[in-house]
């Protein structure tokens, strides 16, 4: 069996510490990870210090803010063992994910890494909390097996493959944004298998507002995920762009159109209606999943807030389809 690290990047965690790294420690004291390595990236809440204090190895990036990139990089540099489990700050491993990690990326079917999902029991009770985190669960838990990304909120990878493709790349990546994304595509360019494994369960203890939703999605997800696509060539189709998402995401669009027309004829808004109901029948899974969890409140915010997710992230879409060949006469040689 291959043995295994804990890597935590860290910036200013320090209330949820005691929790998170609880199911972390355990799992050294039984054995089953060598070591815990905390990355502190400038933190000014006194969150390394308690992490000293509950018994985690902690390191310093070196400046303030270097990003998570740059700072899982400096954990793997240190890092001891055949297997290194990226966790972050916000969130608890369930107790048997470091076991499962070393039994799958121990095992021959040649996965080089593997990640989770959150589970289904995220702890703030807020519409906007509720549906962010079910909606991450909800995807991650409907993904094919082998996957083409790599999440690092709760994902290993084989040490060695790690450091054959680079690790993360910090100086693309200086804050959080897709880095784990890229790490998992340069993984596959080098012929390595990428686990989905949806047992694989940590809680998110983040709170959302709107705003760090919208503003999250769009330019730490969407528009750095585009532009890597674009310069890939490529048209990724697993998780939440899937081609069922794309349509889903033209449906969104579809019904604010019969919305804005039905102020002009009335009529439309008949249409609107049938439409609304069909947006929710093609994703009646994920807000019954979000009502059994919650209130009938939570799922019809929950309805409105994914036409709003769906809209954005077309928007984007175009907006780098637009973009994408202005940034490439921009990078030619004399231009």
């Amino acid at each position: 069996m291959k043995t295994l690290s804990i890597v935590m990047p860290l910036y200013n965690a320090g209330a949820d510490l005691p929790r998170v790294l609880q199911p972390l420690l355990a799992a050294i004291s039984e054995g089953t990870a060598l070591e815990l390595l905390v990355v502190d990236d400038g933190s000014t809440d006194g969150g390394p210090e308690l992490c000293r204090q509950l018994g985690a190895h902690v390191m310093s990036s070196g400046g303030k803010c270097l990003g998570p990139a740059e700072a899982r990089n400096i954990g793997v540099a240190q890092a001891q063992g055949d297997l290194v489990l990226f966790v972050d700050s916000d969130v608890i491993l369930h107790n048997e994910v470091p076991a499962r990690v070393c039994e799958q990326l121990s095992n021959d079917e040649g996965w080089v890494a593997m990640f989770g999902s959150y589970d289904d029991r995220p702890p703030y009770r807020s519409l906007v909390s509720q549906y962010v985190n079910l909606r991450h669960h909800w995807v991650h838990q409907h993904g094919e097996r082998e996957a083409t990304t790599f999440w690092s909120g709760c994902g290993a990878v084989a040490r060695q493959a790690y450091l054959d493709v680079g690790g993360f790349n910090p100086a693309r990546f200086p804050r959080p944004m897709v880095e784990d994304i890229d790490l998992g595509y340069r993984l596959r360019e080098q012929g390595g298998r990428i686990l989905l494994d949806k047992d694989m369960l940590c809680t998110h203890l983040k709170r959302w507002s709107l705003y760090n939703m919208v503003v999250t999605d769009i330019f730490g997800r969407a528009l750095p995920w585009t532009r890597m696509i674009i310069e890939q060539g490529g048209e990724e189709t697993s998780l939440n762009v899937s081609p069922a998402e794309k349509l889903k995401a033209g449906l969104a669009g579809i019904l604010t159109l019969s919305v804005i027309a039905g102020y002009w004829d009335t009529r439309i808004w008949g249409l609107s209606a049938a439409l609304l109901a069909l947006a929710f029948y093609v994703n009646r899974g994920f807000f019954c999943l979000i009502g059994r969890r919650n209130s009938i409140a939570h799922m019809l915010a929950g309805l409105l807030l994914h036409q709003l997710y769906y809209h954005y992230s077309v928007l984007c879409f175009v907006y780098c389809q637009i973009e994408a060949p202005l940034r490439a006469t921009k990078a030619r040689p004399g231009t």
